[in-house]
């Protein structure tokens, strides 16, 4: 059968797909076949009930195409739109033509139903964009684990140098004061004299080199720390040229030091200068042949300046940029005669950048060079340093009685270390015991008594501050012997020892010795315990007086008027401090500890301050008779200052 025209025309408009749109302002019109009002679910009637249907980004775009249809539609062109009736939403892809009937514009769209693979692409878009995020968070979660395990490793490094640092140290400081036993039992064989200088100057090359690499590890990984005391510029240039001296002996050369400055006492960081002096000194020696170094100290009221100038070969002007970088070494025969780890001036910049400094750099080859090292600092008392100062210059030798008769213990993983000072001891006529670690020296204590007790930081079992606290909780009827407990470390500073994992409390020692521990150290340490010990057992003062002038004795002279004010505000503290530990506020308690403790600290009330510590390492104040009976020895010390 042959289909007519006529009714193959009337099967299209009813069957297919589509709508046209008249364009004149005249004679606007709209139209859609049955076809579509089925495949959307609803009635298509006018152009707003077409619209209507639309989701929102496909209605924008059909009447945005439609208003400019001269422009913006071109034959062919395809659309994707969405019909949402209820909740179902039909997508078409709709062909765009123009043309015209009986001279008025036509739009009109032949329309193809894709709503089963819109939605596949909606799927895989979404699918695609999981994949991505998955990724995403997998390379997220990858690059956490390898910073997690860059840190881990960092962390382990820095472990391993600090112990590395502490082991190497240990040998190295017993073999020295060995050195110094041996020097002198036989100063006047010249042969074994010259050897023992050959050792000495080993030791401390080496130790140099160890300082070094210890303190560019720390600097790595932001673990170094400032300790700002005060001390005495004097007592600094002594000890920076005792430490320099062996090595500027044996190239021939001289290093001379000028102090120039109306103070003696300044506020820093004295380990941190004194290696930043230490290791450019020991630079202009390396560089230097002939002639010698000149290092001059200025001070003044905003900062101290370091000069250290050589007549050494100087620095190729292209170098002077890189000399500064780590591991950067220059060419120079002086440099293959001395042990260097590259890190010498590394390590200055980034010191006198951590302490707020400026360094620079002055060479003219074949003349010589100068650094400029200006580091912000205020000047002090002197009273202050006597009491800061840390071992800077062995202290003048004291002398004993013929016998000390002290039954001392000795507590250290290091044999030398041992050996170095049961020897110093037997010389005192004091005797010893030994023990290779802390939980042996923890038995010991137990087992005997003793006047003092030398304890090592680091040791395997228990650390010297674990054993230190043990023997410090035992009841009083068990330690009435003791007179002192002293620490031994190798370590520089507390950042170091605390790199071990080990939580640094020097309060609850009565010394903090750092290796190598002399003999003149050691006649100080129990000349001064014994005469304290004299002292408070003493009828010639009371109690009071004894703590007053202990008191007057400690404080600066600049504070001294302010006495009565900071008895007076103590006094109101402490009552604050008793109502509020009656009604549990502990973060008040806290606040209030926090606030005594600067008080007594700016003052040098160190015995106060110690007890205020204790106050503060308490778990709770539920206990309140310990925090009372802690109160009552801060009062009774106040009330001996009337």
């Amino acid at each position: 059968m042959v289909l007519d025209k006529e009714f193959l025309g009337q099967l299209l408009l009813e069957k297919s797909l589509w709508w046209c749109f008249s364009l004149s302002e005249e004679q606007k019109g709209f139209q859609a076949s049955p076809a579509l009002a089925d495949k959307i679910g609803s009635e298509i009637t006018d152009y707003e009930t077409f619209l209507s249907y639309l989701v929102p980004e496909s209605r924008d775009q059909v009447i945005y195409k439609l208003n400019n249809a001269g422009h913006q539609i071109k034959t062919g062109e395809r659309i994707l739109i969405g019909f949402k009736v209820g909740e179902k939403i039909t997508w078409l892809i709709n062909e765009l033509n123009l043309t015209e009937k009986k001279g008025v514009p036509v739009a009109y769209s032949t329309c193809l139903e894709v709503s089963e693979m819109h939605e596949l692409e909606e799927k895989l878009i979404e699918s695609h964009s999981q994949l991505i995020i998955d990724q995403l968070q997998a390379k997220e979660e990858m690059a956490k684990k390898e910073t997690e395990l860059l840190q881990q490793q960092y962390s382990e490094q820095t472990q391993f140098l600090a112990m590395l640092s502490h082991e190497l140290r240990s040998p190295l400081m017993g073999m020295n004061s060995l050195i110094s036993i041996i020097k002198d039992r036989y100063l006047k064989q010249e042969s074994i004299s010259d050897q023992l200088k050959i050792m000495r100057l080993t030791i401390d090359q080496l130790n140099f080199l160890i300082n070094d690499i210890l303190t560019y590890s720390q600097t790595e990984f932001n673990r170094i720390q400032l300790n700002p005391t005060m001390f005495r510029l004097d007592e600094m240039a002594d000890y920076v040229s005792h430490l320099t001296k062996s090595i500027a002996s044996e190239k021939g050369i001289f290093v001379s030091f000028s102090l120039n400055s109306q103070n003696n006492c300044f506020y820093g960081d004295l380990v941190r200068i004194s290696q930043v002096l230490v290791n450019l000194i020991v630079n202009a020696i390396k560089f230097t042949e002939f002639g010698g170094v000149f290092v001059e100290i200025k001070g003044s009221d905003k900062q101290l300046e370091l000069h250290i100038s050589d007549s050494g070969e100087g620095i190729d002007e292209a170098e002077l940029g890189s000399i500064f970088k780590p591991f950067k070494q220059l060419e120079s025969k002086g440099s293959m005669q001395y042990i260097g780890s590259g890190l010498g001036l590394a390590i200055v910049k980034t010191l006198v950048d951590l302490m707020g400094g400026t360094i620079n750099v002055e060479s003219t080859k074949g003349v010589g060079t100068s650094f400029i090292v200006k580091l912000p600092t205020k000047p002090g008392t002197c009273a202050q340093a006597e009491k800061s100062q840390p071992q800077v210059e062995p202290v003048p030798e004291l002398v004993l009685s013929n016998s000390c008769n002290f039954h001392v213990l000795i507590a250290d993983d290091s044999v030398i270390n041992r050996k170095v000072l049961e020897t110093f001891l037997h010389q005192l006529n004091c005797t010893v015991d030994q023990a290779k670690d802390g939980v042996q020296a923890w038995e010991k204590f137990q087992q005997d008594s003793y006047d003092f007790v030398f304890l090592d930081i680091q040791m395997p079992g228990l650390d010297g501050i674990q054993v230190c606290q043990k023997i410090r909780a035992l009841p009083d009827h068990q330690k009435k012997k003791l007179k002192g407990v002293f620490a031994l470390t190798a370590a520089h500073t507390e950042a170091e020892v605390e790199l071990e994992g080990i939580k640094v409390d020097k309060s609850i020692f009565d010394e903090w010795l750092e290796k190598p521990a002399s003999q003149d150290k050691i006649i100080h340490l129990l000349n001064c315990k014994e005469h304290l010990t004299h002292e408070e057992s003493s009828e010639q003062f009371s109690e009071e007086e004894s703590k007053a002038d202990h008191f007057a004795q400690t404080i600066p002279e600049e504070l001294k008027h302010l006495i009565p004010q900071f008895i007076e505000n103590t006094l109101n503290e402490i009552a604050h401090l008793r109502s509020e530990v009656e009604v549990g506020n502990e973060e008040e308690v806290r606040k209030i500890l926090h606030r005594l403790k600067g008080n007594m600290m700016l003052f040098n009330l160190e015995n106060m301050v110690q007890i205020v510590k204790k106050m503060e390492q308490l778990d709770d104040y539920q206990d309140k008779a310990n925090v009372y009976c802690l109160i009552g020895q801060v009062e009774k010390i106040l009330n001996g200052l009337y």
